[in-house]
């Protein structure tokens, strides 16, 4: 999900980040539909439309569409296969608490009865 703010910045959440993008090897990720969705619809965007991703690991907290389309290494020059190829083969670690995270975000927004 990512949602325009007055057609001036885009909250990116994990599919965007600064000189990045979400991971897609767990919790149903998908790299086909992330490289999609950011280059049909993120990286149409005006290029001065301001970036502010969900987090970032390098301290940064903003960037713009125009930066990342020029930038960004896992999209720049690469097309939907390589994407794919590449966040197929990150191999990184799970993150902490992975365990505990997973069953928790599937649950989140269930009801559940109470007697």
């Amino acid at each position: 999900m990512a949602y325009l703010i007055n057609g001036e910045g885009i909250l990116t959440g994990d599919a965007l980040f600064i000189r990045g993008c979400g991971r897609t090897d767990f919790q149903g990720g998908d790299a086909g539909i992330l490289y999609d969705s950011v280059i049909q619809k993120l990286f149409r965007l005006p290029d001065e439309t301001l970036v502010y991703p969900g987090h970032d690991y390098q301290g940064h907290t903003v960037s713009t569409i125009g930066e990342e389309n020029r930038w960004n290494p896992r999209f720049r020059g690469r097309d939907r296969q390589e994407f794919i190829e590449l966040m197929n083969n990150l191999k990184l670690p799970n993150p902490k608490k992975m365990m505990e995270a997973v069953p928790a975000n599937e649950h989140c927004g269930k009801l559940t009865a109470i007697a």
